[in-house]
């Protein structure tokens, strides 16, 4: 009984688990509390069926955790990230630069490392990757067809930022 209950779990999407909702809920603020001593509050989390791109830069990380394979795509707005920027570094930017670029992957690493540390303990097998930071005006084209989680974040300045998960089984 136990087994076919475990096989039911395997081919759920692990989208609608409130578990990988909340690791990288965890992975946001913990991330930019201690980096940047910047708080942000989570919005409503929806499920986005066609990717849409928003904000000028993102970090993005494939996640492997056979057999599921997906992206965590974190977007953000410049006010946003300058934002960021500015707490982390008491630097102020007012262009997206390669330093800006360099903390966009930075964040995104530490983000996902954090989320996929306390998913892993749930039972996950996520593996670490290596992310990628996009600039400027870009449209991300998804292989899979699956639908995409987005949580968004707002900053105290009212900036916003987007996390955004993709998963195929």
């Amino acid at each position: 009984m136990s087994a076919a209950a475990k096989k039911t779990e395997e081919v759920t999407n692990p989208l609608f688990d409130k578990r990988l909702l909340h690791a990288f809920v965890d992975g946001v603020i913990k991330t930019l509390a201690t980096i940047a001593q910047t708080e942000a509050k989570v919005g409503k989390p929806f499920i986005e069926p066609e990717f849409t791109a928003t904000g000028e830069i993102a970090g993005m990380v494939g996640m492997i955790a056979p057999p599921l394979k997906g992206t965590l795509l974190i977007s953000y707005t410049k006010p946003a990230i300058f934002h960021i920027m500015e707490n982390m570094l008491g630097e102020k930017h007012s262009e997206l630069t390669n330093e800006v670029s360099d903390a966009v992957g930075e964040l995104t690493n530490m983000i996902y490392g954090t989320a996929k540390t306390a998913l892993n303990q749930m039972g996950y097998n996520f593996e670490m990757a290596i992310p990628s930071v996009i600039r400027g005006e870009f449209i991300v084209s998804k292989a899979s067809k699956g639908a995409t989680l987005v949580i968004p974040f707002e900053l105290k300045n009212n900036t916003s930022f987007f996390v955004k998960i993709t998963v195929q089984m």
